[in-house]
């Protein structure tokens, strides 16, 4: 066994790397977290069959020993013997005629291989049964020769350890008389085996079917790895094993001589054995030999066995014969290596993938979300820029009415006859105190002060209605840009959905029975306009060009507030009495206003409409903000719709950035995890490599390696 001793390291080491290679290839696994410090695994369940397979390959043996020759040459017996016990059936006759691989496990059992392969895995097809059972049903001399037609090879597995602790796979294969059974199977078990066997029955040597085998398949070849094993020695005489000696040079002389036709006298003396297989047996499994003198117990160290299984091994381990052997092994596990770096950045790569299109939508929100908070306060601004353009109109507006009434009142009352005697003048002196009477006496004053107001009025409406619809052009072309860049991001939020989002809040303002359902083909502003309270057919005539949109607010404002300034304030019931009072004071102040005409009276009351005017001024830009306040309300409804909605789609990005984070944490889990196994694998191949040529191996050699095997 001493001789084995490097070779059983190295298996040892072999084993223990193919398992790691298994267990990381595999798939990920929770119960090995305690073996390895993480979990192994990249679902390469393949390589890892693959792996399995090489590890039950290995833990068979690295060593495959062919024997054959010729029937009652005593091969099962002198492999029983290197097993220590009696597992092949002996008998002068053929036991089976199939090749015979045995093994070395944990149980005893056959495998038989058929030739037949399972159509999705490629594997052969196998079936398991006893011992007992095979070499009952699997016999030649039963009479059922096709019971072996579609047999490829048999695995006979025994418990324990074999030679040199189940290093070597010993391999019986059919006699070489059979040549039927002597199949193709035979040969590439011969051409792989690590040596071959040649049984020679001491007692018949070299029969026809042994010379025409050995000139067919060993001479001139100088075969280093075929064995010549002389059975049966002990029952000749000493001429006769003299005569063998020589006959046994004579006809190996060709199997031995190279090919420069010199004779290797050195392989020929380590190659050929003569032995008792039978009473080596014995002497091995503890069994006495009934002799002349009765039972005796066997000497082994005369059988020959001895000398032939310690020079087998030490053949089979010399040379690096064993490192040649792994190194086998080592250009697969390089290949294993490359496909698992390749499965890790795979993994890596899909990690990223999914890392990169995460971050892709959260920037692609952000930004979205930045531009939809700069259109919410475009839309925020161009309603309260509306609003504001329109109130500084109409103040500008009114301004400009009471200025033109002013400076204008001479001119006009210069043109405008209004009756009034100095009866007139002397009723008003008496009555002045009788309201009643005063106003009917002053009433043509009113209707003539009256009639230049309401001109000077409708003048501030028209050009008002042109402020209102200048604003309200510049709103719609805003509103519609903003529009634009709303539909342009693609979010979750359409202009129906505003409009039923803004329903409840439309209806809220206004005076009308405005309701966004009405709108079939609505835009944000006819949603403004809406929210004031106008007609929809109103707005959407006045988008046909039927009126203008100014037109339709004006006509809203003088509905709800205009109306009430030009008959309240233009009536002027509280400026008759003021005028009353005017007239009352001139009479008894100067003797010559007894004098005074009409147009003197119409010169006190300018003083009196003017700042009436100006008195009714902030109560009129209060109403009409207040009118007006709509607009900005709309604005802000808008806002908050739009806002309301997009929070629901950042909600949704929020809950993406989170799945960000913990697919963040995976990558870095996952990075972490496999830069372990990347570690583990080239450290476990390195190792093997250290052992076998005395130097570790680097992931760039590691690759060339595998490059290499696949040439």
């Amino acid at each position: 066994m001493d001789n084995y001793s490097t070779s059983r390291a190295l298996s040892d080491k072999m084993q223990s790397c193919l398992r790691v290679y298994a267990d990381m290839l595999g798939s990920p696994d929770q119960s090995k977290q305690g073996r390895y410090g993480f979990v192994p695994g990249l679902q390469m369940t393949v390589e890892e069959q693959a792996l399995e397979q090489q590890i039950d390959k290995l833990e068979q043996g690295i060593f495959q020993v062919l024997f054959t020759g010729g029937f009652s040459a005593g091969k099962s017996t002198l492999l029983n013997a290197l097993m220590r016990k009696k597992v092949l059936r002996m008998a002068i006759t053929a036991e089976t005629a199939v090749i015979t691989k045995i093994v070395f496990g944990q149980d005893e059992k056959v495998i038989i291989y058929e030739k037949n392969a399972d159509a999705r895995s490629g594997q052969k097809l196998s079936r398991e049964m006893s011992v007992s059972q095979f070499f009952e049903q699997y016999r030649i001399s039963q009479d059922n020769p096709d019971k072996f037609t579609n047999i490829d090879y048999v695995v006979l597995q025994q418990p324990g350890e074999g030679i040199g602790g189940s290093l070597v796979q010993l391999v019986d294969s059919p006699g070489t008389e059979n040549s039927v059974e002597d199949t193709l199977t035979a040969r590439q078990f011969a051409e792989s085996a690590s040596a071959i066997v040649y049984m020679i029955n001491s007692a018949m040597p070299f029969v026809l079917e042994d010379k025409e085998y050995i000139a067919s398949h060993y001479a001139g070849r100088h075969m280093k790895n075929i064995f010549f094993v002389c059975n049966r020695f002990d029952a000749l005489d000493e001429q006769s094993k003299e005569d063998l000696r020589k006959s046994v040079r004579q006809q190996l002389k060709d199997v031995f001589t190279d090919r420069s036709g010199r004779f290797d006298e050195e392989l020929f003396q380590s190659r050929v054995f003569y032995t008792d297989a039978y009473h080596s047996l014995c002497a091995r499994v503890g069994e006495e030999v009934q002799t002349p003198f009765g039972k005796m117990p066997c000497d082994d160290s005369v059988t020959g066995v001895p000398e032939f299984e310690r020079d087998l091994g030490n053949y089979l381990t010399a040379d690096d014969r064993d490192k040649e052997a792994f190194r086998g092994y080592m250009a697969q596990l390089a290949a294993k290596y490359v496909s698992a770096m390749d499965r890790i950045e795979s993994i890596l790569a899909d990690y990223r993938k999914g890392a990169d299109q995460l971050m892709a939508e959260r920037a692609d929100f952000e930004s979205k979300r930045g531009r939809l908070e700069v259109i919410i306060s475009q839309i925020e601004e161009s309603c309260r820029n509306c609003v504001a353009g329109i109130l500084s109109g109409a103040k500008s507006e009114y301004t400009s009415c009471m200025n033109r009434i002013n400076t204008g009142w001479d001119a006009h009352f210069s043109r405008v006859n209004v009756p009034f005697s100095l009866k007139d003048m002397a009723n008003l002196t008496i009555n002045h105190k009788n309201e009643a009477k005063v106003k009917e006496i002053t009433k043509p004053f009113a209707v003539a002060v009256q009639q230049y107001v309401k001109g000077e009025f409708d003048q501030m409406g028209a050009n008002l209605r042109a402020c209102i619809d200048a604003y309200l052009n510049t709103l719609e072309k805003q509103l519609a840009v903003q529009q634009e860049q709303m539909e342009s991001l693609n979010l979750p939020i359409s202009i129906e959905d505003l409009r039923q989002a803004l329903l409840g809040s439309a209806t809220g303002h206004g005076d009308s029975d405005f309701n966004t359902g009405d709108m079939t083909k609505g835009n944000l502003f006819q949603i403004v306009l809406g929210i004031i309270g106008l007609d929809p057919e109103i707005i959407l005539g006045g988008l046909n060009g039927k009126t203008s949109n100014g037109k339709a607010v004006m006509d809203f404002i003088v509905k709800n507030f205009l109306e009430y300034i030009a008959v309240y304030v233009v009536a002027w019931p509280i400026g008759v009495g003021i005028m009353a009072y005017r007239v009352i004071s001139m009479v008894k102040g100067v003797k010559e206003h007894k004098n005074s005409r009409a147009a003197d009276i119409l010169l006190g009351m300018r003083a009196e409409t003017v700042s009436a005017l100006q008195a009714e001024q902030e109560k009129y830009v209060m109403e009409l903000e207040n009118q007006l306040s709509a607009i900005t309300r709309a604005g802000a409804t808008m806002a908050d719709g739009i806002r309301g909605l997009a929070d629901d789609y950042s909600a949704q990005l929020n809950d993406t950035i989170e799945k960000l984070k913990r697919h963040t944490g995976n990558l870095q889990s996952e990075t972490e995890r496999t830069n372990k196994i990347r570690a583990l694998l080239l450290q476990n191949i390195s190792e093997m490599n250290q052992m076998l040529d005395g130097r570790p191996l680097n992931d760039a050699e590691v690759r060339r390696l595998a490059v290499v095997n696949d040439r």
